[in-house]
């Protein structure tokens, strides 16, 4: 029994430092495009603003 408690305390934080990594890269990833998205945003209204200046 007590074998099985060692075993469990060594295996749940195992797991855990192997799968938070993924998660927060997840998390990263989506503020990257979000704000990528937003600068190709700004970046499409200037050129929109520019073509109106011109005609």
């Amino acid at each position: 029994m007590r074998e099985i408690g060692i075993l469990i305390a060594l295996v749940i934080p195992l797991a855990v430092a192997i799968i938070l990594p993924f998660i927060l890269a997840g998390e990263e990833w989506k503020a990257a495009q979000e704000k990528a998205r937003a600068r190709r945003l700004v970046d499409v209204k200037m050129n929109a603003r520019l073509l109106r200046f011109n005609l």
